[in-house]
């Protein structure tokens, strides 16, 4: 039996209603230079919007981007969302309220943000409502020693600042607030009412959301020439973005028969 094939039953075993939970960047969307210029397949967006009609599923999206990144890659109905690594979490139809930091928190953000603004103009930028994310991931084409220098420099800058650190591929992000897709991930099963869950992501950072999964169904690790260590032993391995899609396509399939 194939790897697919055998995955797919597994997920057809879980109990209903089933949360299926997935990252974005490097797991629905292949990994690009410039996050900007990232896409879903139109294939498997419309699959998403198939399963996100299911009453025996339960979708979401659960991804670092914020909220309005996000919203250019897709714009679908019935989805949960999480965004910022789990500092927003929505329910299908839910608008965001009003989040604040505290001056303290504010300060630190903003001599994070002087410091990118002057040292790493050549990385790519996310300015997230609590966090700044730097990506390098073009940088270290071209020149790998730059692009280790500015993650250090990060790393050490938003420590001294009393700013949460996450890694991830390519990627220092400074956060004032810390979340998790492990957290973001254990509030949509409760809120929802799933019985089950299968989510799947790429990154370090969807460590956490794989290893829930695994304790209450399925986690998944998509594989990448970055990344290619899973969480755990527990963790079904797969190995790219094409493979996702025909995953959920057959589960689609199976479960409308």
């Amino acid at each position: 039996m194939s790897r697919n094939a055998s995955l797919l039953d597994a997920l057809l075993g879980l109990e209903r209603p089933m949360l299926v939970a997935l990252d974005v960047d490097g797991t629905l969307s292949p990994i690009v230079r410039d996050p900007d210029l990232a896409e879903i397949p139109e294939s498997t967006l419309s699959v998403l919007a198939a399963l996100g009609e299911s009453p025996m599923v339960e979708l979401a999206l659960i991804t670092g981007r914020d909220l309005g990144s996000l919203s250019r890659m897709e714009q679908l109905e019935g989805v949960w969302r999480a965004v910022e690594h789990g500092g927003l979490v929505l329910a299908p139809g839910e608008r965001p309220s009003p989040r604040e930091l505290t001056s303290e928190q504010g300060d630190a953000l903003d001599r994070f943000r002087l410091w990118v603004d002057t040292h790493a103009r050549d990385a790519f930028i996310e300015y997230k409502p609590q966090a700044i994310a730097v990506h390098v991931r073009g940088i270290a084409e071209s020149d790998p020693a730059r692009a280790d220098q500015l993650l250090r420099e990060a790393d050490e800058l938003a420590q001294s600042l009393g700013l949460h650190v996450r890694r991830g591929k390519a990627l220092r992000e400074a956060e004032a607030v810390h979340h998790d897709k492990g957290s973001a991930l254990r509030e949509i099963f409760k809120r929802s009412g799933a019985r089950s869950v299968f989510f799947a992501g790429d990154d370090l950072t969807d460590f956490p959301a794989i290893n829930f999964a695994a304790e209450h169904g399925v986690g998944a690790f998509v594989r990448s020439d970055e990344q290619r260590c899973a969480p755990s032993t527990s963790a079904v391995l797969l190995q790219s973005v094409d493979e996702i899609g025909a995953l959920l396509s057959q589960l689609l399939e199976r479960i409308t028969e």
